[in-house]
């Protein structure tokens, strides 16, 4: 399908919002000043290597944005600072002047994200100042194993959680990611001053092994840097081994078992963080809070919790993956949906993985604003949507006290494919229920496209 074809219900969508844009500039309803003044800009960024693999960026490769802070304001400025006339010559005004990483923060990274502001005013005919030092505002989740715990366990699933519900509040790690995993976790929109380490595993007696461990910032004992919060710069490495204190004595070089059978873990946990005369570390205490087992050992374990509460099956267990224009695609992406008590509320956010497919959700928003959220129950201009993407078939919107409802993630693939590739990235479908007993339910679907075989 040719691209523009694929495009067409998004330029048709922004006709409308155009003309008004345009009118606003023939009319000059929008405010503007023909005073000038000049805005001379340093930017920097904090330390001088990274805690990650590699180097800490350039402040040249800080993404700059330059906005008024009056309503509607468009930016006077946005690119890289290394690609900006410095000092810049704007509109008299109060200013926000932002740099970060190119690109928006998300929950969940691999790599560390810089960012930092300022607001000041410009003068006319004078050369203001701003300064703006870029930090890292991702919080870094460094796991390691011991040589004991990787002999005695063949698999395990370890979650973090930050006690908040929503969507990017917990990480998971399994024995896949390898034996030295690390994320770099956006906390900041939340104060998180504890974490919860849940972890899951099989021993190699074939025994299952459940331990809750519970660590809070301002449980260190020696200080805990500028906040009691989890903040972006801090960095938790977390060992995990298994307490070897007291071995069984009929197995010397077995670790110790406590009172069900299970092995005991022993986590530690160590917090570091910047300061003016360089880094701190400190160990964070932490704390057993296993549950005890429940009796009725002998119910179904898949019985759900609440058979009445809304329940999502993704495809591929939530992540898709799939190489460009290739054989590996799947034919549907099908997302099963049961609401037994009536469908109220269908929210879906897209987290786009690429520069193309953000644009194109950009360029359809004043009508469908994917990025921040779209109700689809009883939504007629989502079937219109979703139609067009899936290359004309019908498709249609749940409707309100629907009890079950299919969502086509794979109707999307042909614009995701004409975007092009995201790999390592992925675009990552969002969806919210709510029933009509109020009733809720988030999970997430994401879609690695790999580049094309040559």
């Amino acid at each position: 399908m040719n691209k523009f074809n694929i495009f067409a219900l998004s330029a048709a969508l922004v006709a409308c919002v155009s003309s008004c844009e345009l009118k606003d500039e023939l009319t000059g309803d929008r405010n503007t000043s023909t005073e000038m003044g000049m805005l001379d800009l340093s930017v920097a960024v904090q330390g001088e290597q990274s805690r990650a693999e590699g180097t800490v960026p350039t402040a040249g490769e800080m993404y700059v944005e330059v906005t008024s802070t009056e309503e509607g304001a468009d930016p006077e400025y946005s690119g890289l600072y290394s690609d900006m006339e410095n000092p810049m010559r704007i509109p008299v005004g109060t200013y926000t002047v932002k740099a970060h990483t190119e690109g928006e923060i998300q929950k969940q990274m691999s790599t560390p994200y810089y960012g930092g502001g300022t607001e000041l005013d410009i003068t006319k005919d004078e050369t203001d100042e701003a300064v703006v030092t870029c930090k890292i505002m991702n919080t870094k989740i460094a796991l390691s194993y011991s040589e004991d715990l990787l002999a005695n366990f063949t698999d395990w699933t370890i979650t973090l959680d930050n006690g908040i519900s929503g969507d990017g509040n917990t990480v998971v790690f399994t024995k896949e990611n390898g034996n030295t995993p690390f994320i770099y976790w956006y906390l900041e929109d939340n104060a998180v001053p504890q974490l919860t380490l849940n972890f899951s595993g099989t021993n190699t007696k074939g025994e299952s092994v459940s331990r809750q461990i519970a660590f809070t910032k301002a449980d260190a004992p020696e200080g805990f840097g500028d906040s009691e919060n989890f903040i972006g710069g801090d960095v938790l490495d977390i060992t995990l081994d298994i307490d070897a204190n007291n071995p069984n004595p009929d197995e010397p070089d077995q670790p110790e078992e406590d009172n069900d059978g299970q092995l005991n873990l022993d986590v530690t946990v160590d917090l570091t963080w910047n300061t003016e005369n360089g880094e701190q570390t400190v160990e964070i205490p932490v704390e057993d809070v296993t549950e005890p087992d429940q009796p009725g050992g002998d119910e179904d374990p898949d019985q759900p919790e609440n058979p009445d509460k809304p329940t999502m099956i993704m495809p591929g267990d939530g992540h898709i993956t799939y190489t460009l224009n290739g054989s590996d695609q799947p034919e549907t992406a099908d997302v099963l949906i049961n609401i037994p008590k009536g469908l109220k509320s269908m929210v879906v956010t897209i987290v786009p993985g690429n520069g193309e497919f953000e644009t194109l959700l950009g360029d359809i928003a004043t009508m469908l604003n994917f990025k921040v959220g779209v109700e689809m129950v009883d939504n007629a201009l989502i079937s219109s949507v979703l139609s067009a993407f899936g290359g004309g078939a019908q498709i249609n919107a749940p409707a309100s006290n629907d009890t079950s409802y299919t969502f086509p993630v794979g109707a999307f693939f042909t614009v995701l494919n004409s975007a092009g590739a995201t790999a390592p990235k992925a675009h990552v479908f969002k969806i919210a229920l709510e029933d009509q007993e109020g009733n809720t339910l988030e999970e997430e679907l994401s879609v690695t496209i790999y580049p094309a075989v040559e």
